[in-house]
């Protein structure tokens, strides 16, 4: 049997992700901050120890840019898939992080599967469109390793949904900008890496970083 690895790559920081500001589904551009960490993940990858042979990337520019600078460095066939895309924030889109947390987002989601009252997308309804673009991709690819380049709450529901872990959100999975997490995919899903970013010097890390689950689980 083949063993397939996939590695989820969270898009560098955003101009919206430095002015605190939730953009779901909606576009914003990497500040320069979020480029110089997309080509710190290149250069790592040059002689990762697995071989990988291709990046599919959200179409979202911020995703998107991320996959085409790591690219530079690995110059693998890059697509994109509209399955990546980031989560719907619904009514919610373009509020501050602030104005998110007093509507409890994150915490209702977490409680709730089927939470949409912000008009957009509820866990459930991420989980299913990860898993569904997952399954598609390594049916496309069944003998390649893939890089997803992708965003935060969308990379948290896929572990979720590929290790099995609750809740959907997959909270605990949380990744810092542009870090990385890298999964065995047979005969059972399993996390070997989770939220690494040891590529980026301490100028490219957020002040408020999510900190690592493990660097090598």
């Amino acid at each position: 049997m083949i063993e397939q690895h996939i590695m989820f790559i969270r898009h560098g920081e955003t101009v919206a992700n430095q002015e605190h500001i939730a953009h779901g589904q909606s576009d914003s551009l990497l500040n320069d901050r979020g480029q110089e960490q997309a080509r710190s993940i290149g250069k790592r990858l040059l002689n990762w120890p697995i071989p990988y042979h291709r990046i599919v990337s959200s179409p979202l520019s911020r995703a998107l840019n991320t996959a085409e600078l790591i690219n530079q460095a690995l110059n693998l066939p890059l697509n994109t898939d509209p399955g990546l895309i980031e989560c719907d924030l619904g009514d919610w889109e373009g509020i501050s992080y602030e104005e998110l947390g007093k509507h409890r987002y994150a915490e209702r989601s977490i409680a709730d599967d089927h939470f949409a009252e912000h008009n957009g997308e509820s866990p459930a309804v991420i989980s299913a469109r990860l898993s569904r673009t997952i399954d598609r991709l390594r049916r496309l690819h069944p003998t390649d390793n893939i890089v997803l380049v992708s965003h935060g709450a969308a990379i948290c529901h896929a572990i979720a949904a590929l290790v099995g872990s609750k809740p959907l959100f997959g909270y605990q999975y949380l990744m810092h900008n542009a870090a990385l997490s890298e999964l065995k995919l047979s005969p059972e899903p399993e996390i070997i890496r989770l939220n690494d970013y040891q590529h980026l010097p301490s100028h490219l890390q957020s002040v408020n970083k999510r900190q690592a689950q493990s660097q090598n689980v």
